[in-house]
């Protein structure tokens, strides 16, 4: 039994041997363990203070995830209220810390960001797929790595969509009860 103190929000295993095991509580805490003798390798009580120390956009609101790519490479999913997500990589050796954000998806969500799937290369590279994010404004967006090597830079773009979102009909009655 492993215990971190407090309630768990997510947890995956990273390694190539799956040796390690992260967790990320609901306080936004995260750390990692050798799950076969119990000890804690790091734990980052202010994760997402650290995240946002070193994010120029605006301070990172709460975790969505973390990513696992295979190996030892370990990412940590932070947001905005205003719907973009940051991926910020983890140095888990002691004393641990978090860098500057990787990855930032932008302009596909107006809202919390709740879930994201990442795709895994042998699917998604070969189309320049990054993944999918759903959140709180309804909306799916699927986002695509854009490699401009001749501009010196790559962009990550986003579109939503739109078509796979159920939303109510606007012409419904009205429920109203009038007291007069």
């Amino acid at each position: 039994v492993i215990n971190v103190g407090t309630s768990v929000g997510k947890i995956g295993f990273l390694g190539d041997s799956y040796q390690k095991l992260w967790c990320l509580t609901h306080i936004e805490t995260l750390s990692i363990w050798n799950w076969q003798d119990g000890s804690c390798q790091v734990n980052l009580d202010k994760a997402r203070e650290l995240a946002s120390d070193c994010w120029s956009q605006d301070n990172v609101d709460y975790f969505v995830d973390c990513h696992c790519p295979g190996g030892d490479d370990l990412w940590v999913v932070g947001g905005t209220c205003a719907g973009t997500v940051g991926y910020f990589p983890v140095n888990y050796k002691s004393p641990g810390s978090i860098g500057p954000a990787e990855a930032i998806l932008g302009g596909g969500h107006v809202d919390v960001v709740r879930s994201v799937l990442q795709m895994p290369s042998e699917y998604g590279a070969s189309a320049g797929l990054f993944g999918w994010t759903g959140g709180e404004d309804g909306r799916l967006c699927c986002w695509k790595s854009e490699d401009n090597s001749a501009a010196g830079n790559s962009n990550n773009r986003s579109w939503t969509s739109s078509e796979l979102v159920v939303k109510p009909s606007r012409n419904r009655p009205k429920n109203r009860h009038s007291p007069y």
